[in-house]
């Protein structure tokens, strides 16, 4: 008998059993899951599907149960707990051999690279979200450059880089990366881009969205890990930005700045490069702003407010983002990152 179960995430002895089941598969049981699935036929472990929040992962399910109609189920359950959380834009993350079962059950592809596939489902698609984020900010049609930039916090050398691609293009574009995972939140981080480039009238801030730099297509920029998923999540990342942000906003230059320090990074870095001119995109490297030989880095800031040196903050920071830090509002923040709670 089928019996489809949920699966507690503080049951070790059955998070195992899943682990051991995704091992099959070549897949693991990833950290960042929050809700689980298993599917048992006499006991016996058969399918099973997750989700981290919006996106589905880690879906499974034995060769001789396939065509049985257990995905549909699956994913619909896995849906249904979405709209409880309110969540109601759905991504599936998964090897391309499983693509066409999703498909089927009205899911779009997003895109497939290195042998994995990004499917969405529900109230709208990259190209509708793109497509709205242009109108709403007023964007033309003429060729731009652009930035994406994550600014935890907005720091002397963003603002650098941001002065020079402004310069040397008609129109720029910085699209600030929408994820959630730093220290200082989106919103805080968006807000203190505009007011630091508020001189700059050939400059637009926009959100990238759930599209790029995120843990849809780009995990391992928070994580940190060091192994060959970084080179295939970057890829995809690239891929995702020149089949449709580039033709979206027509988009023919991309500046990024050195990195002297963060492998991660790094490696996006040469990928960007080897990958982007391809779709007609120029990538133009520029060497880091530095104090006395010494860069200028956001890691930098946060590590002198970790010590408490808010003053010695000054010479690298726009007095905006000066003004936020010692302000009320950034109270909560401080600390956080005081006391090691903070992330990247």
């Amino acid at each position: 008998m089928i019996v489809i179960e949920e699966i507690y995430l503080d049951n070790f002895e059955k998070r195992e059993q899943l682990r051991i089941f995704l091992s099959k598969f070549h897949l693991e049981y990833e950290s960042d899951i929050d809700y689980s699935l298993a599917v048992y036929d006499d006991e016996c472990l058969v399918a099973t599907a997750s989700k981290a929040k919006n996106i589905l992962k880690c879906f499974a399910i034995l060769e001789s149960y396939q065509g049985q109609g257990i995905s549909n189920q699956l994913v619909k359950k896995i849906e249904d707990r979405m709209f409880q959380e309110g969540l109601y834009h759905f991504f599936i993350f998964t090897p391309d051999y499983n693509k066409k079962i999703f498909l089927n059950i009205g899911y779009t592809e997003v895109i497939t690279s290195q042998n994995i596939a990004i499917l969405e489902n529900g109230n709208r698609n990259i190209n509708q979200f793109l497509l709205g984020l242009k109108i709403n900010n007023g964007i033309n049609d003429d060729k731009k450059a652009c930035i994406i930039m994550n600014c935890n916090p907005f720091t002397f050398g963003h603002l650098y880089l941001i002065e020079k691609a402004a310069k040397e293009n008609e129109q720029l574009i910085i699209f600030v990366v929408t994820e959630d995972k730093s220290s200082f939140p989106f919103a805080v981080r968006l807000k203190l881009i505009k007011e630091g480039t508020k001189h700059l009238h050939n400059v637009k801030v926009i959100e990238t969205g759930p599209y790029l730099i995120s843990s849809l297509t780009f995990p391992t920029y928070f994580l940190k890990e060091k192994n060959n998923v970084v080179k295939i999540q970057a890829r995809m990342d690239c891929e995702i930005f020149g089949t449709y942000y580039k033709k979206v906003f027509n988009i023919n230059r991309r500046y990024i700045g050195t990195e002297p320090y963060c492998d991660v990074t790094k490696q996006y870095n040469e990928m960007m490069k080897a990958i982007l001119p391809e779709y007609g995109i120029e990538v133009v490297e520029v060497v880091r702003k530095d104090i006395d030989n010494n860069i200028i880095s956001a890691s930098k800031v946060r590590k002198l407010i970790k010590e408490n040196r808010i003053e010695d903050i000054k010479p690298l920071v726009p007095k905006s983002t000066y003004d936020y830090l010692i302000s009320a509002e950034a109270v909560e923040i401080i600390e956080k990152i005081k006391t090691n709670q903070g992330r990247h």
